[in-house]
């Protein structure tokens, strides 16, 4: 994306966020033994740097407030090499500072010819379907049209497979209506060879910001709704009805065993539910941010808190969840990601405490 500027919206991936047909806004499911519905407190520490930029395509300088969070690490001590996962985190937070920096030109070395993806759907005409490193420079390139960018900050990091999965807290300026908004988007890249080869970057509630329906298929949204109400009922089996034979993922990989957190049929992924609470306790599993994207895809934010058995810790967190459906409308990808090292790291009140 261009550079942050108060012309320019983006330096890196955002999305879009909907929820039900229509993109009409559906609210959080929140599931939690307590009742209490308060956000959970983040796990990665937020440094605040104050920027001072060029949009790539505006000649303006900007001061802006962004945020920078560290990149969720497993526990490497057995290795010394980065595990893939690691590195396209890395390589994609590289990119972001290029632009932060005012270097499109450093971003854009890192984009794929064949780019493709949705960025801002629903809000950048032409967002919603994109495809060719041309077309994704043209559309950063009009996003000042639309868009007087005073907030923009990525968070939550999370890597599975080839996929970068982060959010990122905006605020803008709406140029068409003039109204200040404040929301959250989900980001997908894709990263092959250090390259960026897919980007999806979609806000919440297109429709409560421009009065027309989000570009995206709501289906996969509304289906995960349903099915998450099951699971949030008491009935497991209600959830599995919704999900393939084939179905395949992972959950919580990083703090339980490999073996567990990885799943390649619906048989695996229900010994995995059912062995769930030998690691953790719950108290609130909070789903929110639902956001539908291309390919019978959809992701979402989940806010935890739990015990985690093995020390006692209670853990509050929040996830990036992606979800792709089948044909027959069944899931048949999962992702769940929690940062492993906001669980398994002592707090520092733990280390005092076995200091004594």
């Amino acid at each position: 994306f261009g550079s942050i500027s108060s012309h320019s919206p983006f330096a890196t991936g955002g999305g879009e966020s909907r929820t039900g047909r229509g993109s009409r806004t559906v609210k959080s499911q929140i599931f939690t033994k307590t009742g209490r519905s308060h956000l959970p407190l983040p796990c990665s520490i937020t440094n605040q740097i104050r920027l001072s930029v060029t949009s790539s395509f505006s000649t303006s300088p900007t001061s802006i407030i962004m945020s920078a969070t560290t990149a969720p690490q497993l526990n490497t001590a057995a290795t010394k090499q980065p595990t893939l996962q690691q590195s396209n985190i890395a390589r994609v937070q590289a990119l972001v500072a290029e632009f932060q920096a005012g270097r499109p030109e450093g971003y854009l070395a890192g984009v794929h010819e064949n780019i493709h993806g949705s960025v801002l759907g629903g809000l950048i005409p032409g967002g919603d379907d994109y495809r060719g490193k041309a077309a994704f420079q043209e559309l950063m390139g009009s996003m000042d049209q639309y868009m007087e960018v005073s907030k923009f900050e990525p968070k939550n990091w999370r890597a599975v497979n080839d996929d970068v999965l982060f959010n990122v807290d905006w605020a803008f300026v709406w140029i068409p209506t003039g109204k200040l908004i404040e929301t959250t988007a989900l980001v997908r890249k894709v990263v092959r060879d250090g390259m960026i080869c897919e980007k999806y970057h979609c806000i919440c509630d297109v429709e409560a910001i421009t009065g027309q329906p989000s570009p995206h298929d709501a289906t996969p949204v509304e289906r995960v709704q349903e099915l998450l109400a099951e699971y949030g009922a008491g009935r497991p089996e209600g959830y599995l009805a919704g999900v393939s034979d084939d179905f395949s993922g992972s959950v919580l990989q990083g703090w339980v065993p490999d073996e567990m957190a990885r799943f390649n049929s619906k048989e695996d992924f229900g010994k995995l539910m059912g062995e769930m609470e030998q690691y953790m306790e719950v108290t609130k599993f909070e789903p929110c941010n639902f956001v539908a994207m291309p390919n019978n895809d959809m992701m979402f934010n989940v806010n935890w808190c739990f015990t985690y058995k093995s020390t006692g810790k209670v853990v509050e967190t929040t996830a990036v969840v992606r979800k792709v459906l089948d044909k027959d409308n069944n899931l048949c990808e999962k992702y769940h990601m929690v940062d492993a090292d906001c669980v398994l790291e002592e707090s520092p009140r733990d280390v005092v405490a076995a200091a004594h």
